[in-house]
């Protein structure tokens, strides 16, 4: 935008043989932002009306039908990782307005949707909301970074033994109602602890974790969700406690007892041992968590 820029030199000389002359000038808004009231004429500009960056268009329903769904057994190749999201807390929560929204790889206008987001959790059918891991600004809000619940690649494909444990994308700010929230899950891998940790730093809640091993290891340096909170009493270990279904999978197992090796935070009565890549945890712990709302952010760290 071109910026407009106030000549001053002239109405600041008539301002000054008025007022020699003894003549009141009735002055005009704009006059008044430049007449001077000390020696020197002051220059002042108006501040431009900043221009906000487009966003990708809404794709019709049968576009959005024509896209692959990104739910915990997908495998979206598009889906960024970790290392290309850089992935920030943004201590946010967003619920998708639609049944199905899309996802992008990139937010910028131009960009071809590459997945949709459901607003219910697939195979449980339980609402489903995503933590919010950057914006960009744009018109009506800009662009979310939000998780996704599945994998950009499988481990094993190319002969490449680790995949990325967990995915994000792009939305529309738009699509989704977004709340603020002040308490995330973080899962400290190399001390074996799952903590509720606060905005603040506080530390809510705490206790030891049994982890995943070398061969089937708990997911690191990964930042993710809390997909559902649920009761599978079909899962006899957990005896009826909430299972905390996030949006990782394992980094090294392709599949695991039916499904793409996701990752739970869920109770196990055996207080020794490892797990598959899960964490498991006490019955008061998952009662903990479970009470956190739906697409609160986690941190394997």
């Amino acid at each position: 935008m071109r910026r407009r820029t106030w000549i001053v030199g002239g109405v600041a000389a008539v301002v000054l043989v008025g007022a020699v002359a003894g003549v009141g000038l009735a002055l005009t808004p704009a006059d008044r932002q430049i007449a001077v009231s000390t020696p020197g004429a002051t220059r002042t500009t108006p501040t431009p009306t900043p221009t906000l960056a487009g966003v990708p268009a809404a794709p019709s329903a049968a576009d959005l039908a024509a896209l692959p769904l990104a739910f915990h057994d997908a495998v979206v190749p598009a889906l960024l990782d970790g290392a290309a999201a850089h992935p920030e807390n943004a201590w946010q929560i967003a619920t998708p307005k639609a049944p199905l929204v899309a996802l992008w790889a990139s937010p910028a206008a131009d960009a071809a949707p590459v997945a949709t987001f459901a607003s219910t959790v697939s195979t449980i059918d339980t609402p489903a909301a995503t933590a919010v891991w950057g914006r960009s600004p744009g018109v009506d809000g800009g662009m979310l970074l939000v998780s996704t619940p599945a994998r950009n690649r499988t481990p094993g494909d190319g002969g490449v033994q680790d995949a990325p444990s967990a995915t994000f994308a792009w939305a529309r700010a738009a699509d989704f109602t977004v709340v603020d929230t002040d308490r995330m899950i973080r899962v400290d891998v190399a001390a074996s602890t799952v903590s509720v940790v606060g905005r603040d730093g506080s530390v809510s809640a705490t206790e030891p974790a049994r982890l995943g091993t070398p061969d089937d290891p708990t997911p690191t340096a990964t930042a993710t969700y809390v997909e559902a909170a649920y009761v599978d009493t079909r899962v006899t270990y957990t005896q009826g406690n909430p299972i905390i279904l996030t949006g990782a999978h394992s980094s090294r197992i392709p599949s695991y007892g039916g499904n793409a090796a996701l990752t739970a935070l869920h109770y196990y009565p055996d207080p020794t041992g490892s797990s598959h890549g899960c964490v498991r945890i006490s019955a008061a712990m998952t009662t903990t968590l479970a009470a956190l709302p739906v697409g609160t952010a986690i941190q394997f760290t």
